[in-house]
């Protein structure tokens, strides 16, 4: 049935953008065999209660902003609310230990971290839906009287122990991040944050937050980033096949961006937002001065010399100089004189796979890039 709120859109995107759990993944030093088995229910847990938000977005106390409002700033809110069920998982397990598949929470600890968190009385009530077990809670709150209060889970008890290991490596990433924008906006150079830092850039739920990371690949960060962001089966296929081609240059490094030394060369960049119930992508290619790679792009199959066909200049006003804005394109195409916009030119959706040789032969040109020996 359709439905009537951007929340409901926006949990079924949360749901579809946890990374499926691999069969097996370097686990760090302690961490025992079964947690790979137990981490992968904890995947198909948190999907399956995103999918039941977004049914029954009221049972969660998310916003329930009309489907049909196009501000995107209130369709971001609505977005965020949906956090507070991973939120709430995070509080709990943050606030105790964990003994004989039993996690045993300090109140005090617990109503501390649980303060910012809206309506959480409705999550906890869901987790009991789906199999915890919480001790003094009546249904709305913890007991007054209670000083602390236990989570289970009769099902697979041992799901506590794997909670609680995730919940602790997530924190410390959060907390990392938060340091890191921190020290970025102190200008701290010694400290990078995605997408400097690309290959630790976590997602919630992400089971590379338990891994050992020195054995993960950069592909598979990559193609994880491809499922947390729902691209399309030919947008992945063409998302890999991109990022293999870029090795066979030499200088040029994947932070998030195709970079050439310190230049930023082309990117797949998100053009329409999930927040309003859209989820669009393009490949953008940077190439200030077509003319001078005039002679390539005239080989190039038409779908990509289309791309340097017509104008993209909205004429904003933006940087005047004596001769218009400075940020201006320029160029000719068969003859025609064309103007563009950085933020405009050259931004294609045709994610062909077998275009991906075709568009690095554009940048090799522009570039000068040189193939690794």
């Amino acid at each position: 049935m359709p439905y009537k709120y951007h929340s409901q859109h926006q949990a079924e995107a949360f749901a579809n953008a946890i990374i499926p759990v691999p069969e097996d993944y370097p686990l760090p030093e302690g961490v025992p065999g079964s947690f790979i088995e137990n981490f992968a229910c904890l995947f198909q847990l948190a999907k399956d209660i995103y999918l039941d938000m977004a049914k029954e977005p009221e049972a969660y106390g998310v916003m329930l902003l009309d489907i049909n409002e196009p501000d995107h700033n209130k369709a971001r809110d609505s977005y965020r609310t949906i956090h507070r069920f991973g939120d709430t998982l995070s509080a709990l397990f943050l606030s105790g230990e964990v003994k004989n598949n039993c996690l045993t929470i300090d109140v005090k600890t617990f109503k501390n971290l649980i303060k910012k968190i809206p309506k959480y009385g409705l999550i906890l009530s869901r987790l009991c839906d789906f199999g915890f077990e919480i001790s003094h809670f009546n249904g709305n709150t913890i007991n007054k009287e209670a000083d602390t209060f236990t989570v289970e889970y009769p099902d697979n008890p041992e799901l506590i122990d794997t909670v609680k290991i995730y919940c602790d490596r997530w924190n410390v990433i959060r907390q990392t991040h938060q340091g890191n924008i921190k020290a970025r906006k102190n200008k701290d150079n010694l400290i990078r944050v995605a997408p400097e830092n690309f290959m630790h850039h976590f997602y919630r739920f992400d089971y590379k937050s338990t891994a050992d990371l020195s054995k993960i690949d950069m592909l598979t960060w990559v193609n994880d980033m491809a499922v947390y962001e729902c691209y399309s089966e030919q947008l992945k296929a063409f998302n890999e096949a991109f990022y293999l081609k870029s090795l066979e240059y030499a200088n040029v490094h994947f932070n998030g961006d195709y970079n050439y030394k310190s230049k930023r060369i082309a990117r797949i960049t998100q053009v329409e937002y999930e927040a309003l119930g859209k989820n669009r992508f393009e490949l953008s290619l940077k190439i200030s001065k077509p003319d001078e790679c005039m002679d390539v792009i005239n080989t190039l199959p038409d779908s990509i010399k289309e791309l340097f066909s017509k104008d993209y200049c909205h004429y904003c006003g933006g940087k005047d100089s004596s001769e218009g804005c400075s940020m201006r394109y320029k160029w000719t195409f068969e003859g025609s004189p064309r103007v563009g916009c950085p933020c405009q030119c050259f931004n294609t959706s045709d994610f062909n796979v077998s275009l991906v040789p075709e568009y690095w032969r554009l940048l090799e040109a522009f570039y000068c890039l040189k193939k690794n020996q």
